[in-house]
């Protein structure tokens, strides 16, 4: 069985529209989240799934290219289905969407999200922003759409999840785009990870920490290398299957260290240290 995908396009990813509509002028620097980097090693506070777990519920994932490649909701079904559970898994995702945009029910495919939203009943809706945004303009740009999705979901029976998504490898130069802000990886990680952390506190949320997993994975086994090649912004098949591993242990509450569902170009080594690092990311936590 696969993932019932309702549309994915694998679109270029598009900054330039992210940054209209409420983005700084040219030459003006962003008004940022403190870039003290955090102590990615510390322990979590993390909000529980409901007890108990249903062993079959209904996931729905909105999310952009960082979601659909590798077919990260694929890798989360197969990792399920292994661990006995038996979800519905579908997903809303296309290249460089927001939030806002699936938050918009006059956006087309944001139209067919309040579609499935109001006429459905979900467990869990998985929600994924643009890669770059919460960490420069989450307060104008995220969070108001997340609040609106958020009820939606919860209305529909429903409970968020908010999907944490990782730096870039090289952190991000806005320089080219007449914006005097800069980050380090440790600092862009540290911006993303504040941000998904305040949202889902304040919706009373689950929080999927792959962000923080990926920073841990790269300090424990550098060998494993997390993002694509090419752009050093999207997920590698390793980083896509430790965000799955880290998605499972989240909605299910339990750890996936020991699953042997491999997706094609991955060892049975390296899947059980991503394993591991999900497991010790999601669920030792304070």
């Amino acid at each position: 069985m696969t993932v019932k995908s309702m549309i994915s396009l694998a679109c270029a990813a598009a900054l330039a529209l992210m940054m209209t509509a409420g983005c700084a002028a040219p030459g003006a620097s962003l008004s940022l989240p403190s870039t003290k980097v955090m102590d990615f090693d510390a322990p979590l506070t993390l909000k529980k799934p409901a007890e108990p777990v249903k062993e079959s519920p209904e996931v729905l994932f909105l999310g952009n290219s960082f979601t659909f490649y590798n077919d990260l909701p694929q890798t989360f079904l197969e990792l399920s289905y292994e661990g006995d559970f038996s979800p519905e898994v579908y997903d809303y995702t296309e290249g460089y969407y927001q939030l806002r945009m699936f938050a918009d029910p006059q956006d087309e495919l944001g139209a067919e999200v309040y579609d499935a939203l109001e006429n459905y009943s979900w467990d869990y809706v998985i929600l994924q922003d643009h890669s770059l945004l919460p960490a420069i303009q989450a307060e104008e740009l995220m969070y108001p759409a997340a609040r609106t999705l958020d009820k939606m979901a919860k209305d529909a029976g429903g409970c968020s999840v908010f999907l944490m998504t990782w730096a870039y490898r090289d952190g991000y130069d806005l320089s080219e785009m007449g914006l005097d802000t800069q980050a380090t990886r440790e600092e862009m990680q540290t911006q993303l990870s504040k941000s998904y952390t305040a949202i889902a506190d304040e919706l009373d949320a689950l929080l999927c920490p792959a962000g923080i997993a990926f920073m841990r994975s790269i300090a424990q086994h550098p060998d494993i290398d997390l993002w694509d090649e090419e752009d050093g912004q999207h997920p590698s098949e390793a980083g896509s299957y430790l965000a799955a591993c880290c998605m499972y242990a989240t909605i299910y509450n339990e750890s996936p260290v020991g699953l042997t569902y491999l997706t094609e170009n991955l060892d049975a080594d390296t899947a059980a240290k991503l394993q591991q690092i999900a497991s010790d990311t999601v669920l030792s936590t304070e």
